[in-house]
């Protein structure tokens, strides 16, 4: 749950490293709440593309709101991984995403309500970063 770490009795959190993002490295982050500031989302997305031209080489995609803990979504980063990206990629990568998270009713919105905003905020991760690619109209007419 909320402020909830996966660490073993006696863990402790020392440092947290990343790598420095290279060139074709693109990243974006989405969130939903009610308020702007100091809020827990109802649901949030975080999202990492290593590119080469059109393809992806290599994606990282995590969503919070949708289950005890925020989640990276292994079979969803996966399958965009050596991809080029198209409306008919995103909507099938959409699939697994749903597939992959287990979001429950709460006071932040329905389980349903989630899943929505799910597929927004992952949708909204390549609205912002190709946009003279990826048009939201023709993802969601499909």
């Amino acid at each position: 749950g909320y402020k909830t770490y996966d660490l073993n009795p006696g863990e402790i959190i020392k440092d947290i490293r990343f790598k420095v993002p290279k060139t074709n490295a693109y990243f974006n982050f989405e969130k939903v709440c009610k308020r702007t500031h100091l809020d827990i989302a109802s649901v949030n997305s975080a999202m990492s593309m290593r590119m080469n031209n059109n393809t992806i080489e290599e994606a990282h995609v995590s969503i919070g709101g949708v289950s005890a803990i925020p989640k990276y979504l292994f079979e969803t980063s996966k399958f965009l991984s050596g991809k080029a990206i198209d409306h008919e990629l995103l909507i099938d990568a959409n699939a697994i995403l749903q597939n992959e998270i287990s979001p429950i009713s709460d006071v932040r919105g329905s389980a349903d309500y989630k899943r929505l905003l799910a597929r927004q905020l992952f949708y909204a991760h390549f609205i912002e970063l190709f946009d003279d690619r990826i048009k939201l109209k023709e993802l969601v007419q499909s």
